[in-house]
Parts: structure tokens; sequence; C-alpha cells
């Protein structure tokens, strides 16, 4: 077990007990809030900077204010939204399912961070980095990682196929 091991342990560790503890409905909200405040922002910051023209002149600040305040403005509502649900859960007495599938949800968050890190490692380091080639949990994680590879740019995913490939030879032979 190396220093790599040792992270995707901490990783997984604390994603899981993140999430049995914020469960399900406060981890989806909050990766949805994301998501859907940064899509809200970049269509409409446009339209609400021209409601703020007339107290911030500088277009630059202008726009990067109009972008924050639509951007948190879309992710605190769809908190609200998660709490609102949340808290619906817990008078129904269903607030466990919500844990138990909280702790689910980060173990996926989890297996999606380790595996961006394994491409990220494979990718710039040298072919065969020892923190890699010695990791015991990395051909697991690279189940994951050649499948999200397909999505990366092209010069990355060629780094990445073209080291893992190597990697998983050595994996074999020990």
């Amino acid at each position: 077990m190396n220093q790599f091991d040792i992270l995707i342990i901490i990783i997984f560790g604390f994603c899981l007990i993140r999430g049995f503890f914020r469960g399900f409905i406060k981890e989806v909200s909050s990766v949805i809030g994301v998501l859907g405040g940064f899509y809200a922002a970049y269509t409409y910051y446009m339209d609400f900077a021209k409601l703020l023209s007339g107290w911030i002149p500088d277009k630059s600040y202008l726009y990067i204010i109009s972008f924050l305040i639509v951007f948190c403005g879309v992710f605190f509502i769809i908190s609200i939204i998660g709490v609102v649900i949340k808290y619906i859960l817990n008078i129904a007495f269903l607030g466990w399912i919500d844990r138990i599938c909280g702790a689910g949800f980060g173990i996926i968050k989890a297996t999606l961070i380790t595996s961006i890190l394994l491409i990220a490692l494979t990718a710039f380091l040298p072919k065969g980095a020892p923190i890699v080639k010695d990791s015991m949990l990395s051909p697991h994680v690279s189940v994951i990682s050649e499948k999200m590879a397909k999505v990366i740019p092209k010069d990355m995913k060629h780094q990445f196929v073209s080291k893992i490939e190597e990697l998983k030879r050595a994996w074999k032979k020990s």
C-alpha cells in the first residue's frame, strides 16, 4: 500500500461519511445547484447585468458580479428546496433512507474523484510512475477511469490510454 492507496481510502472514507450525514437529498441538491447555477449564470448574466448597470459602471465588474449573483441565487434556491424535501422526509420517518442513499451517493462521488485523479496522474506523470504502478487500488479505480477517459481532451486521452495499457501489464505481473 502506497501514498496513492492511502489517499484513495481517505477520499472514499470522507465522501462516504459526508454523504451519510448530509443525506442523498442534500448531496444531490448541491450538485444540481452548482450545475443549475452555472447554467443559469452563463445563460442570464447579461440580462441581469442590464438591471445592475445603473449601479456598477465598470463592465468587467458588472459582468462578474451579475454572473455571481445569478449563480448564487439559483444555488441558494435549489439548496432551500433540498432542505424542504429533507425536512419532509424526516417528518415521514424516511430520514434513514435519505442517509443510506447519501452514503451510496458519497461512494459514487468518491469513485469519480479518484478516477479523475488517476487519469491526471497517469497522463501527466512519466510512464510507470511508482505512485500509480505500485498502488494496490489503482487497478480497481482504472476500470472507471478508462470509461471516463472517453470524454477528456484528445491529447490527454492519448497519454492516458497509452500509459494505462502499460500499467495494466505491470499490474498483471505483480
